[in-house]
């Protein structure tokens, strides 16, 4: 009986996040399954194309031999040799076949159904194929390319099967199609049986995406995908009179959901760094197809880009490492060499089509994809890639906050911000008032990461919760509850108070609400003193209550810090050659640190998806009755 309430409780809570347009429009979507039904079961018609062969120079992606060398294919910590021939409806993963039949009835959320859908979907995503498409050994992959296309095109079949439900991944497969056209251009000339199945599974792809947008409350970084495949798929396989529409149609709305989904200081909505990274390689993809094709972006859309790569730009260290808070499940929105990462290619696209220098420091060599976009900017690589640092530190509209020693050795990121983005916050975690600390060209304090998305509930449930973020847990609850894998019922709302630079000394102070629904009220603050000089950080957790409750500080360490003491009060990390050290003068607290503990779980972190390892976690135990403030420091010896 467990199954059904569960999934009873998740429904009722979906309900309640969605207005009443958007639960009219769910109705009317619903209510197209039956002529969806029909179009499975019958041979969906498709305009005959105005197909000519490909004319290399004016297609908007040229192509070069400047990717890796590909060897195997990886999907997520699995790994494949280049030419195996996928059985599309399998998780790999867990070894289990994924139900056939159409795409309406079936539920993706069910693992006894369709396994883990991401190890599912990844491969139908074709990137791998892309990738091979710009390899420096492309052409002898040729030919694998078209009959992996051609097996996938023959196995699923309109709207039958899972690669059929849902629009971001048909947005994704045609994304990666466009990419890897060049390549494969003779053979879809020489052979008329595969250039017919492609191109009307092309023109089904293209019309499904304008007919299934994700709207509403589901209006995250799935639409921007979508949009993204419409747009470059219109763009580049402009072959029936609906692609003009479709590419109208999808311009006007990226240049609508860029505004509404990235904030005024360029920081995405969704709270999760991931998904900026996702969200700006899309955006970047889109802008470089309509630049190339005469169908340019607006200035506003150009600014708005120009701040997502500037607040990477001042998070990320001098080696690219970032803070990564929120959800993570390695996605990319295009993929032209496995051994770029989004950091490096957004950042060099942007560094190239704005002029920016100081962003081309993540990659001092050309990548694949300024290759096949921006070729004739790449003469800019030379020029002198420094620059004085990023001047914004203060992010108020995402409540994020980077400030920096002067010698930017030590760098403190903190989080104010909302949950995540519209009524769901479907990849938001449970963060708010959480830090992390870089110190030189890594973070030493750092989020846990995510590990799952349908797989081990449980671990969902970890990698999503206050105890696994550098911040405050209070009678063991969570700032926000969690309603299902991607939906929060009650939301924490934090707020800063107060933002000081006094040249030396840099003070934040922010507040949230998500302890206030306790039958004792608790209001958590936090104010951090930042030490531009030594990069030390002296922290106050105040809570405000009228009763007894019990405080857990959590400090999340780097996987490689060791730790070389440990008593109530203080504790002493080496790492990376830094002493630091963790000292208060609080005589009620306790301290320990929890290392891969599997009940309660504690102490892990997750850099990829379906990955973990075990890390040091600094815990501050304090019993409190009545209002009571709580002050570590922490100071970086080198």
């Amino acid at each position: 009986m467990a199954h059904p309430l569960v999934n009873m409780r998740w429904y009722l809570s979906r309900l309640a996040s969605m207005g009443p347009a958007e639960i009219v429009w769910r109705a009317r979507s619903a209510a197209t399954l039956p002529l969806d039904w029909a179009r499975c079961k019958s041979r969906a018609a498709v305009p005959a194309p105005r197909w000519t062969p490909l004319r290399a120079r004016s297609y908007p992606v040229q192509l070069y031999n400047s990717g890796a060398p590909m060897e195997h294919i990886r999907v997520f910590d699995l790994e494949f040799p280049v030419g195996f021939e996928f059985d599309w409806h399998r998780d790999y993963c867990h070894g289990r076949q994924v139900g056939r039949r159409f795409a309406g009835a079936l539920n993706i959320r069910d693992t006894a159904v369709v396994g883990d859908i991401k190890y599912v979907w990844e491969p139908s995503r074709h990137q791998h194929l892309s990738a091979l498409a710009f390899a420096t050994n492309a052409e002898q992959h040729a030919g694998y390319i078209v009959r992996s296309l051609d097996s996938w095109l023959q196995a699923n079949q309109y709207l039958y099967g899972v690669h059929w439900t849902s629009s971001l991944e048909l947005a994704e497969r045609v994304l990666s199609w466009a990419l890897l056209y060049p390549r494969i251009a003779d053979h879809v000339a020489r052979d008329p049986d595969f250039r017919g199945r492609w191109l009307g599974s092309i023109y089904l792809h293209l019309a499904r995406i304008a007919r299934k947008l994700s709207l509403y409350s589901s209006a995250n970084n799935h639409l921007i995908g979508e949009l993204a495949g419409l747009f470059v798929g219109s763009s580049c396989f402009d072959f029936w009179p609906d692609c003009s529409a479709w590419r109208n149609l999808s311009q006007r709305l990226l240049e609508r959901e860029i505004r509404i989904q990235v904030g005024e200081d360029g920081v995405d909505r969704e709270q999760a760094m991931s998904y900026h990274l996702f969200t700006l390689e899309l955006f970047l993809l889109a802008f470089a197809i309509g630049r190339n094709t005469n169908c340019p972006f607006s200035a506003g859309y150009a600014h708005r880009l120009r701040g997502m790569a500037r607040f990477l730009d001042t998070v990320a260290t001098r080696s690219g490492d970032l803070p990564w808070y929120g959800d993570s499940d390695d996605a990319r929105g295009f993929l032209l060499s496995e051994d770029e990462n989004a950091l490096e290619v957004t950042m060099q696209l942007a560094g190239l089509l704005f002029e920016e220098p100081r962003w081309l420091r993540f990659r001092g060599t050309p990548t694949a994809a300024s290759r096949a976009l921006v070729p004739d900017l790449l003469a800019n690589l030379n020029r002198e890639a420094q620059g004085s640092f990023p001047t914004r530190e203060l992010f108020a509209d995402a409540g994020l906050a980077c400030v920096r020693t002067h010698d930017d050795r030590v760098r403190l990121v903190m989080d104010f911000g909302p949950l995540g983005f519209t009524s769901i916050a479907a990849h938001g975690h449970a963060d708010a008032l959480s830090l992390w600390l870089a110190i030189g060209d890594e973070y030493f304090l750092v989020d846990a990461g995510t590990y799952a998305y349908h797989s081990h509930p449980e671990w969902r449930t970890f990698f999503r919760s206050t105890a696994a973020h550098n911040t405050a847990c209070v009678d063991g609850r969570n700032q926000s509850e969690m309603a299902g894998r991607f939906l929060w019922g009650e939301k924490a709302t934090a707020r800063l108070l107060r933002f000081e630079d006094r040249s030396e000394q840099v003070t934040i102070e922010a507040e949230h609400d998500g302890y206030t629904r306790l039958p004792d009220p608790v209001t958590h603050r936090r104010t951090v003193d930042f030490d531009r000089g030594t990069g030390s950080v002296s922290i106050e957790d105040g809570f405000t209550c009228a009763g007894r409750h019990e405080i857990e500080l959590f400090f999340h360490m780097h996987e490689e810090a060791s730790v070389v003491s440990l008593r109530d009060g203080e504790a002493t990390i080496d790492w990376r050659g830094h002493r630091i050290r963790f000292c208060s003068q609080d005589d009620r607290a306790r301290w320990d640190i929890l290392c891969g503990s599997e009940d309660p779980k504690r102490g892990w972190r997750s850099r990829h998806f379906n990955q973990k390892k075990p890390i040091p976690t600094l815990r501050i135990h304090v019993e409190i009755d009545g209002s009571t403030a709580i002050r570590t420091h922490l100071r970086v010896n080198s």
